[in-house]
């Protein structure tokens, strides 16, 4: 029996490990900063603060104060997935957490003078550093849109004037890997202990991004209008943990391999066009996401060794996840409200496509009663969002305070769909609804 719990708890560290683990970048599913998650997540061509680390570097250069923001933000789920077998609604915990956001323009003079500017913004859950959760395949699960977003993010960018309304800008967002070890033995006095050992791994994802503010049209008559591209790059949080007992007892008992990917943001493109009209800010854009590179959540628990590649260890379900185009739109419109204070009305509209199929294939599991692997259900489940978001903030400047306060709610509508997990299961009819909120005040300098 020592053994065996020895063995339980190694597993548990393991656990613990793979949770401290889970990065990923939240801004991917609500937006990110005062304005853009309040405009359907547009902002590639108008952003103006800190939130331009994500949504365009490029659009640093503009940053003509110095501006601390601090915020609040969270989100509910109501996801269910109805039918045959199924769990009807599967339960998440509230996501919330802190925004923190930085404009750091840089007082360069000369030819450099307001032309070089930084941004850096960051997010942390509340309650924990970071969560991943990695379920066995039949569990029903929504891991696209409520699991991704527990995670610490990083975010960090610069952007340049070139002159001519040409501006170029990168970036980068930072997060952790973790790849360690348990090892459960025997130590000469006869008892049975387990050692841990983890450490964090630095893995980034570039951004590169241009704007520029078209010069041939009368401004006096279609407004400003600007276009806006940004690459962002693949952001991953891997996990790798080997759980060695082959010491422990003079049964032959494989390393376990407790690997896989807890989170994922994929590589995605971001094209928008900005129109602004006096106080009028419009904007349309189109974001591809390119899910076809997912390697998929589960690594196999036991690697067959490079001389016997067909060991007969049990695969993962491979499920051909599909690139996505995402539609935005979204609209500002501010007005005076006082001598010193500017009011802003926000609102906005994006569709987001599932990356997963509808017909997904069946896992493979070990049956104890049968003593023989078995056929289950697949149940990552994920459906198509219709997102609708509105928002306000109010400026304050001389001879009030130089503060600004904004917020946002999102109401992301998932749509009915029906899905076959395999396995021999009916399938289920999945449904729901996610609920973000977002309150900033920030401070200018």
């Amino acid at each position: 029996m020592g053994g065996r719990a020895a063995i339980a708890a190694g597993f548990l560290l393991a656990g613990l490990c793979v949770a401290r683990a889970a990065d990923a970048s939240p801004e991917d599913i609500f937006g990110y900063g005062p304005r853009s998650p309040a405009m359907g997540g547009t902002g590639v061509a108008f952003s103006d603060s800190f939130e331009a680390a994500y949504t365009n570097p490029a659009l640093l250069a503009r940053l003509r104060e110095k501006r601390l923001t601090l915020g609040m933000v969270g989100a509910s789920f109501d996801l269910h997935a109805d039918g045959a077998g199924e769990a009807g609604k599967v339960s998440y915990e509230q996501a919330k957490g802190v925004v923190i956001g930085a404009d750091l323009p840089l007082p360069f003079g000369g030819v450099l003078k307001d032309r070089i500017g930084v941004g850096a913004a960051f997010y942390t859950p509340s309650d924990v550093i970071v969560r991943g959760r990695i379920l066995y395949p039949e569990t029903p699960q929504f891991p696209i849109v409520a699991d991704r977003t527990q995670s610490l993010m990083i975010r960090i960018g610069m952007g340049v004037d070139l002159g001519k309304g040409l501006l170029i800008g990168a970036g980068f967002a930072a997060l952790a890997e973790i790849v360690g070890s348990v090892v459960v033995a025997t130590d000469a006095s006869g008892h049975v202990g387990s050692r841990v050992e983890d450490q964090l791994i630095a893995t980034y994802a570039p951004s590169f991004a241009v704007a520029w503010d078209l010069p041939f049209f009368d401004t006096k008559k279609v407004g400003q209008l600007r276009v806006g591209l940004v690459y962002r790059g693949t952001l991953d949080a891997r996990f790798s943990v080997e759980i060695d007992a082959t010491k422990l007892s003079t049964l032959n008992l494989p390393v376990f391999n407790i690997a896989g990917m807890a989170q994922y943001d994929p590589a995605q493109v971001a094209f928008e066009v900005s129109d602004r009209i006096g106080p009028l800010t419009v904007a349309v854009g189109l974001t591809y996401r390119r899910w076809s590179d997912y390697p998929g959540l589960l690594e196999p628990t036991i690697v067959c060794p490079a001389s016997s590649p067909d060991c007969g260890a049990l695969q993962p379900a491979h499920i051909p996840f599909s690139d996505v185009l995402v539609p935005r739109v979204g609209v500002e419109r501010t007005f005076a409200a006082a001598r010193g204070a500017t009011v802003a009305l926000r609102g906005g509209f994006f569709y987001e496509p599932s990356p997963v199929p509808g017909t997904l294939p069946a896992s493979q599991a070990y049956s104890s009663a049968q003593s023989m692997d078995v056929s289950v259900p697949t149940r990552f489940y994920d459906a198509a969002r219709f997102v609708f978001s509105i928002g306000g903030g109010i400026a304050l400047a001389k001879p009030l305070p130089p503060i600004n306060i904004d917020s946002f709610i999102q109401l992301h509508v998932l749509e009915n769909r029906h899905v076959d997990p395999g396995g021999g299961s009916t399938g289920a009819d999945l449904s729901g609804t996610v609920l973000a909120a977002g309150l900033l005040a920030g401070v200018r300098f």
